[in-house]
């Protein structure tokens, strides 16, 4: 297995940002056909096909093509217009995915950083230079946005007053996750400065409304479309989405995590940014008013690095490291340092090329620092591997890891009871 096969296994969620660059293709930008040429995807739904089961969900899908198709135009274009407006500022696009940001900011030379995973960037680095060629303003990056550390990799030291934008990746994150990257934005932003500028609070809290106006609220699409979605978030990644503070229905507490992660909130009104011209409701001026409408109520929230917020001391993270062997059938690893989406494969392609019959696992995380859902995701592949379950033990599980795995009910598998 390649090292690209191996990051897909550790975080598929990547397969969902294929669908962006497919929506906004299938809306007519240019640019994203370009990128999805590059690319070699096929266009939105064409892969639904070839899945056994799915044929009926591929009918649906067509029906509500209109639906996915402007929550993913409104979104991209209206975060494009908000950047033209703040000229000047380098763009931190986290996560990038496959969009043509990096392609439309190219024109003006604007110093434009696409930040996803691994497997998202190494796809993106080529495809991209096949249309631009290569480029001094534009580059991408692998980071995991719990790991702070690949994020400061991807920007110059002189970088400053950045543009970070986020577009659907919070919805990714638990709890735990979720605070090691509100941690890392506000010590990225206490270094170079800037802003950060975030949709998913708007999409969550109003995504319903905007394909209900897009479906001229015909109920029975409206009801399809949150049954179609649920079964696809059910199936397109090992995630619970939206499970965490950020997403509680209660605006106050969302309020107060973001002051106490130490950032200020601005919020700008959406419905000023959305393009003069919603190609993807273009013949149909009615759902064109009543989608604009719904988007008065839609805020970017911009966050700002409070003022009396304190820079924390930063603990010495150990430098990861895997060391592994196999005995009798006994496959046992340590772990050294953070196990997220970056590192997790190591592991990962360790207990592959151990072969097969391994009757037991031990895997000793004394020295791991923190783990991320990827991290987690890799320990339960190789503990449902085991015939005998028993047979899988963590050993040397600090307070903080303990804190994760059960905070993510990840315990109830990889920890024995004491």
């Amino acid at each position: 297995m390649d090292n690209q096969e191996l990051r897909e296994l550790v975080n598929p969620v990547f397969n969902t940002a294929k669908s962006c660059v497919q929506l906004n293709a299938a809306a007519g930008d240019k640019d994203a056909q370009r990128l999805l040429d590059a690319l070699g995807f096929p266009p939105f739904g064409a892969q639904m096909s070839k899945k056994p089961v799915s044929k009926e969900l591929h009918e649906q899908v067509k029906r509500l093509f209109p639906a996915y198709t402007i929550l993913i135009e409104t979104r991209f274009q209206a975060m494009n217009r908000l950047i033209e407006q703040m000229p000047d500022r380098p763009i931190v696009d986290l996560p990038c995915g496959y969009t043509s940001r990096g392609i439309r900011l190219s024109r003006d030379g604007r110093a434009y950083f696409g930040c996803d995973l691994p497997a998202v960037a190494d796809a993106m680095v080529p495809a991209v230079e096949s249309i631009i060629g290569r480029s001094e303003s534009t580059s991408y990056h692998a980071v995991d946005a719990t790991n702070y550390e690949s994020l400061e990799a991807a920007l110059p030291d002189d970088s400053r007053n950045l543009l970070v934008t986020t577009e659907g990746l919070l919805m990714y994150f638990d709890q735990s996750e979720l605070e090691e990257v509100f941690s890392n934005l506000r010590r990225l932003l206490q270094k170079h400065s800037g802003s950060w500028v975030i949709t998913d609070r708007a999409y969550f809290l109003h995504d319903r409304e905007v394909v209900a106006a897009t479906l001229n609220n015909d109920p029975a699409l409206t009801a399809l479309y949150a049954a179609v979605t649920n079964r696809a978030a059910a199936t397109t990644a090992d995630v619970r989405f939206n499970d965490s503070v950020f997403f509680d229905p209660d605006d106050g507490k969302v309020r107060a995590f973001i002051r106490r992660m130490g950032f200020e909130l601005r919020e700008i009104g959406m419905a000023d940014y959305l393009p003069d011209q919603i190609a993807s409701l273009r013949g149909a001026p009615e759902a064109d008013f009543a989608v604009r409408e719904v988007f008065r109520k839609m805020k970017f929230w911009e966050l700002t690095v409070a003022e009396q917020a304190e820079e924390k001391p930063v603990e010495g993270n150990l430098p990861f490291k895997v060391e592994s062997s196999v005995k009798d059938g006994i496959f046992e690893a340590s772990v050294q340092g953070r196990m997220d989406t970056i590192t997790a494969p190591e592991l990962l392609k360790r207990f592959q090329n151990a072969g097969d019959g391994i009757k037991a696992i031990r895997v000793d995380v004394s020295r791991m620092v923190y783990v991320s859902s990827a991290g987690l995701r890799v320990l339960l592949m190789m503990y449902k591997l085991l015939d005998d379950k028993d047979r899988f033990e963590l050993t040397g599980v600090s307070d903080e890891v303990r804190e994760i795995l059960e905070t993510t009910g990840f315990d109830q598998f990889l920890l024995k009871e004491e």
